[in-house]
């Protein structure tokens, strides 16, 4: 399992990363917001520690770019404020838990091990819609019952618009969840592989919303 720690103070930064390690975590660490969205992309951790007060951008706001990069990230947020409408803020951003500084290591990995179990079962959970059915665990589709051949960035461009079922994703959402924040394509790409997609799937599954994106639903 992966995570990754973003917290500005180096004691308990450093203190995390050993705790993490000795619990046979995969570890990366960062003290600034924006680094911690490209560790992400490249990285894709299991969860992410993220504190709330960063030196350049605020904590709420990183977890609104890795949602936009991945709506399925298991982020808990680390924070010294503990009113509740700070909570409400931090949670609505996209966290999943909020833990309140000091915390103990036990709570904070009992917390992490109860996210991890939660996201399998939805991971493991296949989503249907119309025709349509998409197993994310095992990587496998199918239309009509019968299962089809996708390519990697087929399958990784289905399950993004899965994923954001109902809502319109940009191109530029698009690019970076699937292709990463170094690809340095046209947004014509997506149209490329929207088009693959169609041909394969029903058709009508997949909108164009003119001027913004994309969205998947059955209506």
């Amino acid at each position: 399992m992966k995570v990754l720690i973003v917290e500005d103070d180096a004691k308990l930064r450093r203190l995390l990363e050993l705790e993490f390690t000795h619990e046979k975590f995969e570890v990366k660490t960062s003290e600034y917001g924006e680094d911690a969205i490209y560790i992400y992309e490249e990285f894709k951790p299991d969860v992410v520690i993220l504190d709330v007060m960063l030196p350049d951008i605020d904590g709420t706001e990183v977890a609104k770019q890795i949602r936009k990069i991945d709506p399925e990230a298991g982020i808990i947020m680390l924070t010294a404020l503990s009113e509740t409408k700070n909570k409400v803020e931090g949670l609505e951003s996209g966290a999943d838990d909020y833990v309140v500084k000091p915390f103990d290591f036990e709570e904070l990995l009992a917390r992490v091990k109860a996210l991890l179990r939660r996201k399998k079962l939805e991971f493991e959970h296949e989503v249907k819609i119309g025709s349509l059915s998409i197993n994310l665990g095992s990587r496998t589709v199918k239309y009509n019952e019968k299962e089809i051949s996708l390519s990697k960035t087929e399958f990784d461009l289905l399950s993004y618009l899965i994923k954001n079922k109902g809502r319109v994703v940009s191109k530029e959402e698009i690019l970076n969840a699937v292709w990463g924040l170094d690809y340095y394509g046209t947004p014509n790409t997506v149209e490329v592989y929207i088009n693959y997609l169609r041909r394969k799937i029903d058709p009508n599954l997949i909108k164009t919303v003119r001027g913004i994106g994309y969205k998947i639903s059955k209506e």
